[in-house]
């Protein structure tokens, strides 16, 4: 599976973890450094600018991270368009795909810019019961991806988009790596049919309405205390990508998948969830708040949270999950 590489000092065709030309990729900590690109490029004066997860680790997943992945509809059916094929998981955070995936024996070339993230996914693993011989880990930029041209089957590159300034490089570099044929596997923040709620009682419906509104007071408040105190701006630089009209004209067909997710009704308390993560600069519009102040004003706004709503919420409010009745899978086809 490793002899389709580009060498990041050639830029010919390598066997990791050496070429030709004699230069060899540094291995550290089962990772391959195929780039030594930034962790993330914000200045205004940059041609692209991109954020970066080295900063936020497990928050990004909240205590999920330490839960073990249920392999549900969305997992066995994206091994079913992948196939017998090579997976490029592009920008795979902690292994919310990859590590599944690899569990139904799906090939999985596993690339972030972050060795943070990476080395999470090697703790996603070690949970699931997974070998790390079943996927091969590089840090990589998107960018630029260290791969030749037509070379792997198929690519995931979820929730990453909206991160770049130029998404559009990506979806090239996409296209670019995909053999003919090769598919691009895109899943919506926002799957069809909406959050499956017919089996909740009156009280568990509540409940999340009430979560709703405490997320909102949190969030509201800690982004304007920073615009109006510390003139900091929330970071989102393409949340309004058009991912279907560029993919659309770069690719030659499209498929639709909708999938019944079919996991049970659970709960997550308040404050291993959004709490866990917020504090811990978990989202990605929090990338450009420095940690000081981010401390500052979380503490602020939670003491004026526990004011208004009291402290016994944090430990008694829960948030009630049934998965979503079906999730939209778009396959973009080399």
């Amino acid at each position: 599976m490793c002899n389709f590489f580009k060498c990041p000092e050639c830029g010919q065709v390598m066997s990791l973890p050496s070429c030709s030309c004699g230069y060899t990729v540094e291995y550290k900590n089962g990772i391959y450094h195929l780039t030594d690109a930034p962790y993330i490029i914000k200045e205004d004066s940059a041609d692209i600018k991109y954020i970066g997860y080295e900063d936020i680790g497990e928050y990004y997943s909240g205590k999920s991270l330490f839960d073990k992945i249920n392999i549900d509809g969305i997992y066995t059916k994206t091994a079913e368009i992948i196939g017998n094929g090579v997976l490029l998981d592009l920008a795979c955070g902690d292994g919310l795909f990859t590590v599944p995936l690899a569990a139904l024996g799906i090939s999985v070339i596993s690339m972030d810019i972050s060795d943070k993230m990476l080395s999470l996914l090697y703790k996603r693993a070690e949970i699931a019961g997974i070998e790390p011989s079943r996927f091969t880990l590089c840090r990589a930029n998107a960018l630029d991806i260290p791969l030749i041209d037509n070379s792997v089957d198929a690519v995931i590159a979820n929730s990453m988009l909206h991160l770049l300034s130029k998404p559009e490089i990506v979806v090239g570099e996409i296209h670019r790596v995909l053999k003919k044929g090769g598919k691009f596997i895109a899943f919506d923040d926002k799957p069809n049919g909406g959050d499956s709620i017919d089996n909740f009682t009156e009280e568990e419906k509540a409940e999340n309405n009430k979560t709703g509104e405490f997320i909102g007071f949190i969030h509201h408040r800690y982004f304007e205390i920073l615009k109006n105190e510390y003139n900091i701006n929330g970071t989102r630089y393409s949340w309004k990508f058009d991912r279907e009209k560029v993919c659309s004209d770069m690719f030659s067909d499209k498929k639709i998948y909708s999938v019944e997710n079919k996991r049970n009704k659970d709960k997550i308390k308040f404050k291993d969830a959004f709490i866990y993560r917020m504090g811990g600069k978990g989202f990605s519009d929090q990338s450009d708040v420095p940690y000081d102040i981010h401390k500052s004003v979380f503490e602020r706004v939670m003491c004026e949270f526990t004011s208004k709503y009291g402290t016994e919420v944090l430990d008694t409010v829960e948030t009630f999950y049934a998965g979503f009745r079906d999730t939209g899978i778009t396959v973009y086809i080399k």
